[in-house]
């Protein structure tokens, strides 16, 4: 992190405790200068980037002041919806599905259903120009089979960009993989059984769910609210051993935004090891924490090997790449053999092209640049919302990945889903992430493309709008 960035970190930091109160006053620039012992320069920015990103305002003869974007963080203690759970219940997630599956394809894409970037924040220039050198560099290998571990030099290239990170581990111990979702496929498959029962978070991203289905697992639900997991449950599901695996994600999860605290990552890492019942990290928001400080992963804490850390660029960077990774820990050698059976491996000009992409520091330079925008883009969406939905609405506060998580009382957002699609609007209700019916009142909206003013229909500002319209008039039917 930058100079100014460590500075806004402070102030960031002090306004969340309320050390520094809503509305009040922030020193004039040449007082924090001199308070700091920085440049008016570095002044300046950290006060610029703190405008951005929503924690203060200026008042033109005034000064700086604490916005609500504070207030909106202080007030967001209001829960929503989770699971009760009173007894273990294993759940076949077929029998449950919402009628086009959890994660439903619709005809259409529209940018506030699937999760992912907008194109034009993508650095499409700088990721060809390294695909042509790696082409012009490259000979006949490109044309034959990948190495089933993946390629060295990326393995070498992650295991350098996550030491950056303090995240370390050494590059042979990684496995390259078709992305996030396959490499946790591979896990689930070379850890458990057809019929096995997997302890999964609730609520839980819908194409985990699709997945579990087409594996054929079981789940049981494990509640996670705003104060994290619910470890007490959790552990009683392993004292009676009634899962051959945990599958969690556990930093700004999909579909709430939330980030475990650390002592929970701990803990978790600890559990598997301690009941020798293998946890999946699906880790693939990692990356994308807004304040530019990552949090480190259950792994991190994982001595002996029972925590398999999945993760990929398909949110990070681009979808269509293809690229994920997965540390298998003391279950290296089962899950290798496990991708030789299902598969030839990954593709040899992409692994040497995202190789290329880390060790130029384009790969850095363009995800500390997303943290950046955003951590914007989630404060222009919330606004919106926020002004635009009924009075009564809560609507999630992330400080990383894409999604929000919006809930309104006695909503049915299966039927709103339904009317918006009539619309050519697309987003994912709340059936969509759990086998139990607490989410009925929920749904989640991609955030991942600019919010700008326009008044063409199609794009996603008069979406939004139309969005909120539909809940505005099924909310007053209701």
């Amino acid at each position: 992190m930058t100079l100014y960035e460590r500075l806004a970190q402070q102030f960031i930091d002090d306004i969340k405790t309320q050390k520094l109160p809503i509305g009040s006053r922030l020193p004039a620039l040449r007082v924090m200068s001199k308070q700091h012992k920085v440049s008016m320069t570095t002044a300046t920015k950290t006060y610029d980037y703190l405008q951005q990103t929503g924690w203060i305002y200026a008042q033109p003869q005034s000064g700086y002041f604490v916005s609500n974007q504070a207030s909106a963080y202080q007030a967001n203690n209001a829960t929503f919806p989770t699971i009760a759970v009173n007894k273990v219940e294993q759940r076949d997630p077929k029998d449950f599905a919402p009628q086009n599956g959890y994660n439903p394809t619709s005809a259409l894409f529209t940018p506030l259903g699937t999760s992912m970037i907008a194109p034009e924040l993508q650095p499409i220039d700088e990721l060809q120009r390294c695909i042509k050198r790696v082409t012009r560099r490259s000979s006949s290998q490109l044309f034959e089979y990948p190495e089933p571990q993946g390629d060295k030099a990326l393995q070498i290239a992650l295991a350098n960009h996550f030491h950056y990170d303090h995240f370390s581990f050494h590059p042979d111990s990684l496995v390259i993989t078709n992305g996030c979702i396959d490499s946790v496929r591979i896990a689930i498959e070379t850890l458990t059984n057809e019929g096995d029962t997997i302890a999964i978070g609730s609520p839980c991203f819908s194409g985990l769910l699709d997945l579990l289905v087409g594996l054929s697992r079981k789940v049981i639900e494990i509640p996670v609210q705003e104060s994290g997991i619910d470890l007490a449950y959790f552990e009683s599901i392993l004292q009676q051993g009634v899962v051959g695996a945990s599958l969690f994600s556990t930093s700004n999860i999909n579909p709430t935004g939330l980030t475990l605290p650390i002592e929970q990552k701990q803990a978790l890492a600890q559990l598997a090891a301690k009941y020798q019942t293998p946890m999946i990290e699906d880790d693939i928001y990692f990356e994308l924490c807004h304040e530019k400080q990552n949090t480190l992963p259950s792994k991190h804490w994982d001595k002996e090997g029972y925590v398999i850390w999945c993760g990929s660029v398909s949110k990070s960077l681009a979808a269509g790449l293809r690229l994920g990774w997965c540390l298998p820990g003391k279950y290296l050698a089962p899950y290798i053999k496990k991708q030789i059976a299902t598969g030839f491996g990954v593709n040899g000009l992409m692994q040497s092209a995202m190789a290329e992409f880390i060790n130029t520091g384009e790969y850095r330079r363009h995800v500390n640049k997303m943290r950046t925008q955003l951590n914007q883009q989630i404060h222009d969406y919330r606004h919106f919302l926020i002004k635009h939905l009924p009075s009564n609405a809560k609507v999630s506060l992330p400080y990383g990945g894409i999604v929000l998580w919006i809930q309104i009382p006695n909503l049915d957002s299966t039927q709103l889903a339904n009317e918006a699609l009539l619309h050519n609007i697309d987003f994912r209700s709340g059936a969509c992430f759990s086998t139990h019916d607490y989410y009925h009142d929920c749904f989640r909206i991609n955030c991942g493309w600019p919010l700008v003013e326009s008044q063409d229909k199609n794009s996603v500002y008069q979406q939004l709008k139309k969005l909120c319209q539909l809940v505005q008039s099924t909310n007053s039917l209701s």
